[in-house]
């Protein structure tokens, strides 16, 4: 007699993480990671490369103050790798990537409140319009999967004596 209790098998399909028939169709999957060669962006790529769902993996970065080359070139032992230096706010760079992808994960972002007061265009230009760039493109091009990741610097700066961590 089945209660509905009976634990169910838990499955990550972006890590490769868990068996499922499901699962083993996403293999072989394009992956567009935008903002890939930053440091949480750098850490999910290389999160991908190393499962075992096989996922083809694209970085396309603008290689700016936040990227790190050295985690970019370590990664080119990856035969599913691929990285393509670009910018978010370019339509036409970042519509030849999304061309071909199945899923596109957008870590690219101007970051840094500081830096936004002192060049509030450039995060504009980036953060609103480079993503509206990827928006248009991702729809162009039927992808069905948009994963837009942000941080924690939404929310402002944390006061002085505030933080409880």
């Amino acid at each position: 007699m089945n209660t509905g209790l009976t634990p169910r098998k838990t499955t990550f399909p972006m890590t490769g993480q868990g068996k499922t028939n499901k699962h083993r169709r996403r293999r072989n999957l394009r992956v567009l990671i935008t903002g890939g060669a930053g440091f949480i962006g750098s850490n999910f790529t290389n999160l991908l490369l190393k499962s075992k769902a096989g996922y083809r993996v694209t970085v396309f970065d603008a290689m700016t103050y936040a990227s790190n080359p050295k985690t970019m070139r370590s990664f080119a032992r990856f035969k599913n790798f691929r990285f393509i230096k670009g910018d978010i706010r370019n339509p036409g760079q970042i519509a030849a990537a999304v061309k071909n992808a199945d899923i596109v994960v957008n870590f690219a972002a101007e970051t840094h409140v500081d830096r936004s007061i002192l060049e509030p265009g450039i995060f504009a230009d980036t953060n609103v319009k480079g993503v509206v760039n990827l928006l248009d493109a991702a729809k162009k091009y039927g992808i069905k999967k948009f994963i837009q990741i942000s941080t924690d610097e939404v929310y402002g700066s944390v006061a002085k004596g505030k933080s409880k961590e």
